[in-house]
């Protein structure tokens, strides 16, 4: 399956965000798809007092990498919607690598790019950075793979 459009204007209706993810509240790590193409997704993520994963004033390192899985099935939720198929559930199969340099803060916004670097089968190796106020904040490799 493959959809090389690229998305036309960012989606923030988070009811519509719903519908391109497995996840529900309180699980749902993303608020918006800024970008999308067939190779990369953006997304972003305000952090809210209220998310599961601020301790202390911050989102933690689960949270992090929440958030970047998050992105990456928003991206493929996204690629499924366009090709009118309906969204699968994924999994984190193996984190290849991740630094995260600092944590973000309450009401601080996290864009993070998912780029496609492999896919087959319904494997994906995914490369990530997320960035605070256009600073790099994390990265990270995982592979991913679809629920049959």
């Amino acid at each position: 399956m493959e959809n090389t459009n690229q998305l036309k204007a960012p989606i923030t209706d988070l009811n519509f965000i719903k519908k391109l993810l497995p996840h529900r509240e309180p699980m749902i790590m993303v608020d918006a798809l800024l970008f999308y193409n067939s190779k990369k997704g953006v997304s972003n993520l305000i952090i809210s007092d209220e998310n599961i994963f601020v301790e202390n004033g911050n989102l933690s390192e689960t949270g992090v990498m929440e958030h970047m899985a998050q992105t990456a099935a928003l991206h493929i939720g996204y690629k499924f919607y366009a090709n009118k198929a309906p969204v699968k559930e994924g999994f984190i199969a193996s984190i290849k690598s991740s630094k995260i340099f600092t944590l973000p803060n309450v009401n601080d916004a996290i864009i993070t790019e998912a780029t496609i670097a492999y896919e087959a089968a319904g494997m994906t190796m995914v490369k990530f950075v997320s960035k605070v106020n256009s600073k790099i904040m994390a990265t990270a490799e995982m592979n991913t793979i679809l629920k049959s």
